[in-house]
C-alpha cells in the first residue's frame, strides 16, 4: 500500500503546503502522537495546520490535540478518514478470541487471515477494541473546542477472495456497512462529511 497516492499532489495544486508524516507502525497511540507532535513543531512552526488522518492516524491526532497541544503551530482542523473512533468488532475478535487461542494452539490458523492478524498483533492495534475506545479513549480524549472535527467513512461489499473479507463479515454482523476494518458507524466523529465507496486500503492507495 502506498499511502496518499496522488493526494499529496492534489493538495499541493490547491496551494497547500503538505507534510506527510510517518509514525511508528507498532507504537501505541500515545507514542505515535508524541512523534507526530515533534514533526509538527519541527516542520510547521508558525503555521495553521489542518490534519488529515486515515484509520488509526485519526486516534493519534485526537490524542495529540487534546493531550500534547502544539506550541509552535496551531491545529485548526482534523479530518479523519475511516478512523475507528468507536472501535472495531474485528479488533474485539482478534484480541479477545483469536490471538489468545492462536498463541496456545500454534497449528490452528486461517491462512488468508494470518498475515492480517500478525500485522495487528502490535501495541498500536491493541487500542481500537470497542470497549477501549468507547469506555476509555473517547471519555479521556474530549474534543478541543478551538479545533473543527470532520469525518469520512467508507463502505463496500468486500469480495470473498480479499484478505479483508473475514473481518468484513465480522463487522457487518455487529455494526452493519463497513470497509473491511471499520464500520460506517464507528468512523463518524465531529461533522460527518459522507461515505466513500471503497475498502479500507483503497482509500489512500
Amino acid at each position: 500500500i502506498h499511502y496518499w497516492s496522488g493526494i499529496e499532489e492534489a493538495l499541493q495544486k490547491l496551494g497547500a503546503k503538505v507534510v506527510v508524516t510517518k509514525v511508528p507502525r507498532t507504537g501505541c497511540i500515545r507514542a505515535r502522537a508524541q512523534v507526530l507532535h515533534q514533526i509538527l513543531e519541527t516542520n510547521l512552526s508558525g503555521s495553521n495546520v489542518n490534519l488529515l488522518a486515515h484509520s488509526m492516524g485519526g486516534l493519534d491526532c485526537r490524542y495529540l490535540i487534546t493531550h500534547i497541544p502544539t506550541e509552535k503551530s496551531i491545529v485548526r482542523t482534523l479530518t479523519t478518514i475511516a478512523t475507528p473512533h468507536h472501535g472495531s468488532p474485528f479488533m474485539d475478535w482478534s484480541f479477545l478470541v483469536y490471538l489468545p487461542f492462536h498463541k496456545q494452539h500454534i497449528l490452528f490458523c486461517i491462512p488468508l487471515l494470518e498475515p492480517l492478524i500478525q500485522a495487528f498483533d502490535t501495541p498500536a492495534y491493541s487500542n481500537p477494541t470497542t470497549d477501549y475506545c468507547v469506555n476509555y479513549f473517547n471519555k479521556s480524549i474530549p474534543n478541543n473546542p478551538s479545533v473543527a472535527y470532520y469525518s469520512y467513512d467508507s463502505s463496500t461489499n468486500v469480495p470473498i477472495w480479499s484478505p479483508l473479507y473475514f473481518p468484513y463479515q465480522i463487522i457487518k454482523e455487529k455494526e452493519g456497512p463497513n470497509d473491511g476494518l471499520v464500520s460506517v458507524k464507528s468512523a463518524q466523529w465531529g461533522k460527518y462529511m459522507g461515505t466513500v465507496e471503497c475498502d479500507h486500503w483503497d482509500l489512500t492507495n
